[in-house]
């Protein structure tokens, strides 16, 4: 069903059972897939791609033009998944650079007034609460949580199943599993309560406690801790993930104290 005071570019392509509402915009180049609503006042610009059953809520901008001065109108892609709620307000930009996407996952919820700027990358099962706002190119990891008014540093990267508390800003990289607040942003922990929700069994979030104690509360620099973690702690999946997040920052990880390294 499309509201008849829509604008929708004739080489939009439209599932089944979509619903577009008054007062939407959707520019050439846009695929929405099957069971998806886009209510009142959103505008959905050209080149995205948008998956089966998300719900996008009033006077979002999705694909809109990035805030870069690098850009040059050159054509790129913003891909949303399944089953992504994506609250009122909320802008999600597309990348800088020909052939680039910003990509956000599927079972997201997307709070009210959300930022996710262009070249963004966002896994799957994240919430991001009210006004949180992600850099360029900042990667957030599936089952993270940022609480509201976190903002994430260009390039920054959001481990899996971590989560940021409320209004902080966060610099440098939040590995997996992790529980980081205050300001500076440390690292307070293992994030126990949302391990638990996510089916962690209490063996698994303790291997990962015993890897947390090496990489924050020894002695030992970044490099060191991890060499000592890959010689002590039985290698797992969880294990492994930490491991290469790591090895894989170009920012530096939080760390324990204030000390980024």
């Amino acid at each position: 069903m499309i509201h008849p005071t829509a604008i929708v570019h004739k080489t939009v392509k439209i599932g089944d059972n979509v619903r577009i509402g008054p007062h939407v915009r959707i520019e050439e180049g846009v695929t929405i897939g099957d069971g998806t609503e886009v209510m009142d006042g959103t505008i959905i610009f050209s080149n995205t791609i948008i998956g089966k059953n998300n719900q996008i809520f009033p006077y979002c901008i999705i694909g809109g033009v990035p805030q870069d001065k690098k850009y040059a109108g050159e054509p790129s892609l913003t891909v949303i998944g399944d089953n992504n709620i994506i609250r009122e307000f909320t802008t999600i930009h597309k990348p800088v650079g020909e052939k680039e996407k910003t990509i956000i996952g599927s079972d997201n919820y997307i709070m009210a007034y959300c930022h996710i700027a262009h070249n963004c990358i966002v896994g799957s099962n994240t919430i991001l609460v009210n006004n949180a706002t992600l850099g360029g190119y900042a990667e957030v990891g599936d089952f993270a949580y940022l609480s509201g008014f976190v903002a994430i540093h260009q390039f920054t990267r959001i481990g899996s199943y971590s989560i940021v508390g409320g209004g902080y800003r966060v610099i440098k990289d939040v590995v997996p599993f992790a529980l980081a607040a205050g300001e500076p942003l440390t690292i307070r922990g293992v994030n126990s309560v949302g391990l638990r929700r996510n089916g962690f069994s209490q063996e698994r979030r303790e291997v990962i406690k015993d890897a947390f104690r090496i990489l924050f509360r020894s002695n030992l620099n970044t490099k060191q801790a991890i060499e000592k973690i890959k010689e002590e702690i039985p290698m797992n999946k969880d294990i492994r993930m930490l491991i290469e997040f790591i090895e894989t920052s170009k920012r530096g990880i939080v760390k324990k104290g204030g000390k980024d390294d």
